[in-house]
């Protein structure tokens, strides 16, 4: 029954990556593509074809590199990605729609600075700990993941 389990969640996960890709991918081609679409020229198809596939190698080689570690990659995504998503955005969201008084964009201007030192204090923090060696095997410390 685990096992059904784990290989129906694998399963899940695999088959939503194109869901979970198709945002970002669409976000970028938009940038890169004068072309819109690919319906009327073939060339401008392939070339997204071959953009979309570049994609899924680039993140499957970022997460082969990061499976080794997964607790340390996972945090270097959350400190690189989710710390400006939780102060930053909406700090500048509110600073553009709704601060009208001078006390409303200081407020927002100092959680803006401090989402940004935040996130190049613990980006820091977590590349030096990727980076670090790792304890010898037969180290009392080899348990330990601090």
């Amino acid at each position: 029954m685990v096992q059904s389990v784990q290989l129906f969640y694998a399963l899940a996960i695999l088959l939503s990556v194109p869901l979970q890709l198709f945002p970002a991918i669409r976000i970028v081609e938009n940038g890169l593509f004068k072309t819109r679409s690919g319906k009327a020229d073939a060339r401008v198809k392939w070339y997204k074809n071959v953009f979309r596939f570049g994609m899924v190698l680039v993140c499957t080689a970022i997460s082969w590199v990061g499976a080794a570690d997964l607790d340390k990659f996972v945090a270097f995504i959350g400190c690189f990605a989710c710390v400006p998503l939780c102060y930053v955005y909406p700090a500048m969201l509110h600073y553009k729609a709704c601060a009208r008084t001078r006390r409303e964009k200081i407020a927002d201007i100092v959680l803006i600075v401090f989402g940004l030192a935040a996130c190049a204090y613990t980006t820091a923090q977590t590349l030096k700990l990727m980076m670090a060696p790792a304890p010898a095997k037969d180290s009392p410390y080899a348990h330990c993941k601090g």
